[in-house]
């Protein structure tokens, strides 16, 4: 209903000779894997830079915002996109945000808009959501799979009905993290960004391996968890080295355990491979 590309997610190994039957075949069996999944999964991808007729998002399913980028001057984190002036869209589905840039098919303003691609996140990667209702202005944050927390600042002239609809869709999402409501000032689960962890004591990296490792335990599982838990781990790891080798080694052990659980495997193998693909 996105628009989005799910074959990533349907053919799980494409070769050149695949038959459009064998395709076919795949489908229901993706799909009553959705329907049948107790723990909710992001399926599918946007392809940045990709071009979309912007009738196809003219309907109930998705919820579209006309909007401009913030030149909003923040020497502490730069927007993405900064200075741009064209006219953007955003479209939010059930688990996604998608930022178009608009563009009209001719030179006549009137005629059929399209939009490409130019960012795009699914909603459990949002951190934070900042709203200043008087210059109508959003700042979202993202936590984006290389280890970088990322910022967008936009100007959207329905920014309450804006705030209203992303806070519901990340509600409505049926997560293992603990998820509950957008607050200004506030991150969801708690996430902390690869910057923040560079600032902590040991003693908080050590509470927050213990988090992590807990949340693990109980088969709460999603990449930010894996993926802050290493981190956090090779930090511990690395102070260590130099000053108690006991230390070192219980928490390359725990690591080293905490990487053997099958879920976790699963989620840093698509991530291999999704980088893989980003790559090639």
């Amino acid at each position: 209903m996105d628009g989005r590309n799910l074959s990533c997610s349907i053919i799980l190994k494409w070769i050149p000779e695949i038959s459009l039957l064998s395709v076919a075949n795949t489908i229901p069996v993706f799909i009553k894997k959705v329907l049948l999944a107790k723990n909710y999964e992001f399926y599918g991808e946007f392809l940045v830079n990709a071009v979309y007729d912007m009738k196809n998002f003219n309907n109930m399913l998705v919820s579209n915002f006309p909007c401009k980028i913030d030149t909003h001057k923040d020497p502490k984190m730069p927007s993405l996109f900064f200075g741009d002036t064209g006219d953007f869209t955003t479209i939010i589905s059930d688990d996604c945000f998608v930022l178009f840039k608009n563009f009209p098919h001719n030179d006549k303003k009137e005629e059929l808009i399209f939009g490409k691609i130019v960012f795009w996140s699914s909603l459990f990667s949002i951190t934070d959501l900042q709203i200043n209702k008087e210059r109508k202005a959003v700042r979202i944050h993202f936590y984006s799979n290389n280890k970088q927390e990322e910022q967008l600042r936009l100007i959207i002239e329905n920014i309450l009905f804006f705030k209203e609809t992303l806070i519901k869709k990340v509600s409505n999402l049926k997560t293992e993290v603990e998820i509950n409501k957008l607050i200004k000032g506030k991150y969801i689960e708690n996430k902390i960004s690869m910057r923040d962890i560079n600032n902590l004591s040991m003693e908080q990296i050590e509470d927050g391996i213990f988090y992590f490792e807990k949340k693990i335990q109980n088969n709460e599982i999603n990449f930010y968890i894996v993926d802050t838990f290493n981190f956090l781990c090779s930090k511990a790891i690395e102070y260590y080295s130099k000053v108690d080798s006991i230390k070192q080694m219980e928490y390359i052990i725990k690591m080293k355990d905490i990487l053997q659980k099958e879920k976790v495997k699963e989620i840093l193998t698509k991530i291999k491979n999704k980088q893989s693909n980003i790559e090639k």
